[in-house]
């Protein structure tokens, strides 16, 4: 309560700054701690619209979390442990987002990382660490690229904001560049590093709410919109990461309609909404992909609470099968909130996500970016609508399935309040946002044709559920078309076989390794590696140290011996021959 206390204060201080207008201009603040002998070491702080207000829904998403995990892991053995690594995982966000030098950045971008890995690994079973060995690898290759942008841009001695102009045209800026998108493509699960994201919800339920909502896997998304400007003057940075989006947009979407973990189930939305922010960014409108990240985090938070009170309600099951029914036997405003949740997810007009996501798509049909991109993104999008009825019908308004008869209860005060506080963020935040934030209001000029066009497409995917029984009929009916079905469903269940691949090559290194140490301990390793070695350079030393010790003249005078021996041996047989 302590740690809810103080962020409520600090969303508090940040509301007032936001809604004063003092934060209309970019502020940097700059301290040097440092100085000698032709080197500086500072620290720059930057404060502006873009800072404050992702700050604020950061701390607003925290409180609510803190307060709700004061009911739900009140059992818990480690609930202080647990305290102390979410509070060190939001200022570890705050220091990444007020930061813009990339040698301080990486403080907050490692211990992001490392915090994560210890949430994910906190209840100690099989299943845990192998999501976090996943989560921490997966992550550790972004770290990579982001140290070896900063040892890059070290050369020049530049450290903040990033521009084409510092590089003097240099191919060294393409580098950089590509380098420092690859970093945020990991740290945001883009293609083909998206498996990491799903194993993460092994995490308790609370840390799913904020990590993958509003702070670890937004921080790539966050650091591209930061840096816009440099990767815009960059050729091809910006297109490949828009095709990169549109992809993992597309594979979340349909592996969210096959999958049964809920709380997987909603990691995978997570997912696809990230890549429709960096697609966003690429489109060339990184206002409207900021904007839909601040909305996103506050429904998608909202959600994983709610799913967080179904599980523990049906004693820890996850299985989207065994939830069945499980709404009627909870209370009317959990319900409500979930409705609310995953309305502001499609899209329904008037409610925060609608705000950020019909601007997106109405920019996409005013930048006729192609046909094929066009319509993956429409079916992305409609199919939002479908596993978002597919939890509604079946677990919440289905008939009663595998509830235990005695549920597991909370104490309703610490989980009605925080879903309280962002149902009401999931319906006036976007409004007021576009009041007082005036960048995100982009209006683009669609005839109302267009605009019916684009609600029908968007709500195929509840046509698609009303029909569900007609649709399985005539897929299982015959046999092809049952084989059809099973092979896509394992193509989109699989992330089209990223799990697979990324199942595979753990075991392919483990076997490789366990036959790498039974050859050390046997022997051969020692034979064909240190003994063979030390013998070929002793033969070699040898050889060197006897041709240092001949000279050349000696060299010489053996060979003159040795020819003029041969000549009188040859012409005395000669002699004989003729004598003969």
């Amino acid at each position: 309560m302590a740690w809810v206390g103080n962020l409520l204060f600090s969303c508090l201080c940040l509301s007032l700054l936001m809604l004063s207008g003092l934060k209309n201009s970019m502020t940097f603040m700059e301290w040097e701690f440092f100085s000698g002998w032709g080197f500086s070491l500072s620290v720059l702080v930057l404060v502006d619209m873009v800072s404050v207000g992702f700050s604020f829904v950061v701390c607003l998403i925290s409180s609510c979390v803190f307060m709700y995990s004061v009911s739900y892991m009140k059992e818990d053995k480690f609930i202080g442990l647990f305290s102390t690594l979410v509070g060190c995982f939001v200022a570890a966000m705050s220091v990444m987002i007020y930061i813009p030098h990339l040698a301080f950045m990486l403080l907050g971008w490692d211990l992001l990382g490392i915090v994560s890995f210890l949430l994910v690994i906190f209840y100690q079973n099989n299943a845990s660490v192998g999501a976090g060995m996943l989560t921490i690898l997966i992550n550790r290759l972004g770290d990579v690229f982001l140290l070896v942008t900063i040892s890059l841009i070290s050369i020049i001695g530049v450290w903040g904001p990033l521009s084409s102009s510092v590089f003097q045209g240099s191919y060294m800026a393409m580098i950089v560049a590509g380098l420092l998108v690859s970093a945020c493509m990991t740290k945001s699960a883009q293609m083909p590093f998206s498996v990491w994201l799903p194993a993460a919800m092994a995490a308790p339920t609370p840390v799913s709410a904020l990590v993958h909502s509003s702070t670890l896997v937004t921080a790539g998304v966050y650091i591209m919109f930061r840096h816009y400007s440099f990767f815009s003057e960059m050729d091809g940075v910006l297109f490949l990461s828009e095709k990169v989006g549109c992809l993992t947009f597309l594979m979340a979407s349909l592996a969210a309609c096959f999958e049964i973990d809920i709380k997987k189930l909603i990691a995978l939305s997570t997912l696809s909404h990230l890549g429709f922010m960096v697609y966003v960014l690429g489109l060339g409108y990184p206002t409207l992909s900021f904007f839909h990240l601040l909305m996103h985090a506050l429904f998608k938070s909202l959600l994983f609470l709610c799913v967080g009170y179904y599980i523990h309600a049906a004693g820890s099951c996850q299985d989207l099968r065994h939830l069945s029914g499980v709404g009627w036997v909870t209370s009317p405003l959990l319900v409500s909130c979930f409705v609310i949740g995953f309305s502001s997810l499609c899209g329904v007009p008037y409610l925060s996500g609608f705000y950020s996501k019909d601007a997106i798509l109405e920019a996409l049909f005013e930048s006729l970016n192609g046909v094929i991109e066009t319509v993956c993104i429409m079916v992305s999008a409609s199919i939002s609508y479908v596993y978002s009825m597919r939890i509604l019908l079946k677990a919440i308004f289905s008939s009663f399935g595998g509830i235990p008869l005695v549920l597991a209860s909370l104490e309703e005060n610490f989980i009605s309040i925080p879903l309280c506080f962002l149902s009401v963020s999931s319906v006036m935040v976007g409004f007021l946002v576009q009041s007082v934030w005036v960048e995100s209001c982009h209006t683009f000029f669609m005839s109302q044709t267009m605009k019916m066009v684009l609600f029908l497409i968007l709500n195929i995917g509840n046509f698609l559920m009303l029909s569900e029984f007609t649709i399985s009929y005539f897929f299982w009916k015959p046999k092809i078309m049952t084989k059809s079905y099973v092979i896509i469903m394992s193509l989109c269940a699989s992330m089209w076989f990223l799990r697979w691949l990324f199942k595979l090559i753990p075991e392919v290194w483990y076997s490789n390794m366990s036959k790498s140490v039974s050859v050390l301990e046997l022997g051969w390793m020692e034979m064909l590696g240190g003994y063979w070695i030390g013998l070929t350079l002793k033969s070699i030393l040898v050889k060197m140290w006897i041709m240092e010790r001949v000279s050349l003249l000696l060299v010489i005078r053996f060979s003159f011996v040795f020819i003029f021996v041969f000549y009188f041996l040859l012409y005395s047989k000669k002699t004989k021959c003729s004598l003969y």
